[in-house]
């Protein structure tokens, strides 16, 4: 008996489906009643190590991955009407971008999308059409090694580029005050959005002012490319065609003792 992995409609999923035929004609009557339920429990346990193992191979390529990003792969279990089960990369997020979307480039290489910041930024003329954020070098990083999301909210607030839906996050004209009389961070671009004395010779980027103190947090650059770094689908498919026999073998002899003990 062999199992066969398949690229499934979507570039992001595989499909593991079992060969029968060999196996049917050679059973008693007894297991050949039984064998879609003991074949569609052997793929689903090996599909399992499978996603285990697509895990693992994600914490090994990235650099720190965030925990979406670290259980991004998912699977859809066979059943005894449909011996087929998937592995996939999760295509919908609660909050953010889902991690079909931006583990793709990762995959195929290629040019990377704008983030849900950078569009807010663009959409209010902050950041220009052809330009993408990146942290910039020194700027402190959470521990996955990112600009902190709180610092994100206070950017967007402050640049008045919030647009969540049934509540508005816009720093106010008071708040702003407030904030600058306590010495908070204030942020802002230097060229094309707000002229001050000697800071339109930085380069474009998002800065932070604390006091008399400026820093980077964001550089502008164009687009950034990424090179092929995850082949999806290959470390599952080689773990369940190890493991689905094995699987297989033990469910049959766990029917078997049941018919023995009738």
């Amino acid at each position: 008996m062999a199992v066969t992995a398949r690229q499934g409609n979507a570039l992001m999923s595989l499909s593991f489906e079992a060969d029968l035929k060999q196996v049917r004609r050679d059973l008693p009557d007894w297991a050949g009643r039984r064998i879609n339920s003991i074949t569609r429990n052997a793929l689903n346990d090996a599909v399992v190590e499978g996603v285990f193992a697509e895990q693992d191979k994600i914490r090994g390529i990235f650099d720190r991955p965030k925990p979406l990003t670290q259980k991004a792969v998912l699977y859809r279990r066979a059943t005894s009407d449909s011996l087929t089960a998937w592995v996939f990369i999760r295509d919908e997020a609660a909050k953010g971008t889902p991690p079909s979307k931006y583990l793709m480039p990762q995959v195929l290489g290629g040019p990377r999308g704008a983030k849900r910041f950078e569009a807010a930024l663009r959409a209010i003329g902050v950041m220009r059409g052809d330009e993408f954020a990146v942290p910039a070098i020194g700027y402190k990083r959470d521990a996955y090694g990112n600009v902190p999301g709180s610092t994100i909210v206070s950017i967007l607030s402050q640049l008045k580029a919030h647009r969540d839906v049934g509540y508005m996050m816009n720093e106010t004209a008071p708040s702003a005050a407030r904030n600058r009389r306590s010495r908070k961070a204030r942020y802002f671009v230097p060229s094309g959005y707000r002229a001050e004395k000697a800071i339109g010779r930085l380069p474009r980027g998002i800065y932070e002012r604390r006091g008399n103190t400026v820093r980077a947090v964001f550089m502008f650059v164009k687009q950034p490319s990424y090179r092929k770094r995850y082949d999806f689908g290959q470390a599952a498919s080689a773990k369940v065609s190890r493991v689905f026999w094995s699987y297989w073998q033990r469910h049959f002899y766990r029917e078997l003792a049941k018919q023995t003990a009738r």
